[in-house]
Formats: C-alpha cells, sequence, structure tokens
C-alpha cells in the first residue's frame, strides 16, 4: 500500500482555496475511481483507497498534517507520499520531488517535524499566479500567505 496524503485545511470556509490543492486534488481523484472515503480517527483523516493507492485527507489544519502524517506512516509503516501546492512553481504545473526541505511551506514543515526526516517522495502542484490580472496578488504588503488562502478566479 502506498499512502498517499492530500494538505490542505479542514475547514469549510478554506476547503476551496488555492492551498486546500493537495486535498482537492485527492478528493477529485477519488471521485474520478469511485473511491469511498471513511472517517479513521486514529489516522486524524478520511482515508479510502484505489488498488495500491490509500488516499489520506487530513482532518487538521495544514500546519498540523504531520500529526496525520506520522500516524499514517506508523500505521502502513511506510513513509507517505506529500500533495501539497507550491507558490514558487506556475498554476497548473506539477513537479515531483525527494528529499527536499520545507521551502517555507508551513504544513511540510510539519511532516518533516513529526516524521523525523525529509526524505519522502513529494507532489508539488504550483499556484502562482499566470494571469497578469493576479500576478500582483503575491507581492506586498498582502504577499503570497493572504492569496493561498482565497479560492481560484473563475478564469483560472
Amino acid at each position: 500500500m502506498i499512502p498517499i496524503i492530500g494538505l490542505g485545511n479542514d475547514s469549510t470556509g478554506l476547503r476551496n482555496t488555492r492551498h486546500n490543492i493537495g486535498m482537492q486534488t485527492l478528493t477529485r481523484f477519488g471521485e474520478a475511481h469511485d473511491v469511498s472515503f471513511s472517517s479513521e480517527k486514529q489516522l486524524f483523516a478520511d482515508v479510502g483507497t484505489s488498488g495500491e493507492l490509500v488516499l489520506v485527507l487530513p482532518h487538521l489544519f495544514m500546519n498540523e498534517s504531520g500529526k496525520c502524517a506520522a500516524k499514517v506512516h506508523q500505521h502502513y509503516g511506510v513513509l507517505p507520499v506529500i500533495v501539497y501546492d507550491d507558490i514558487d512553481i506556475s498554476l497548473g504545473t506539477v513537479k515531483c520531488s525527494f528529499s527536499r526541505g520545507a521551502g517555507g511551506h508551513n504544513g511540510v514543515q510539519s511532516v518533516i517535524d513529526h516524521l523525523g526526516t525529509k526524505d519522502f517522495f513529494r507532489i508539488r502542484i504550483g499556484i502562482r499566479p499566470t494571469h497578469e490580472a493576479l500576478q500582483t496578488a503575491i507581492l506586498p504588503p498582502n504577499g503570497f500567505e493572504q492569496f493561498v488562502l482565497k479560492p481560484f478566479a473563475p478564469f483560472e
């Protein structure tokens, strides 16, 4: 079994934001493959399986994601793959990596801290705006911290 955790915020008001692209991706994958999710309280998550894949949607806020990752690692005996948003990658671009730092991402830092290693696979999904109307939205004074908590624009 290969556990895959989609990072996000388990809050109704934040579910459709850019910062939740990890959860959104696994949810849509699950819908496309008729995956049924069930609550697994001991893992702090909703969990569903598709073949060898275990899809994990944490019940935690982004900055606490490591608690779920540690429980998933303990339960399945393998380090999970982490899917998350990356403001440094252009919208719609996907990059896979292994054994990187957190890159300023608090959810990933939580995972590193709770697993005690950075040696896990990541699927990074770009959310950096490419449309000129949004490019200034990530600049000071608001910066990307506010931008990632907003929903995608309809034209995106």
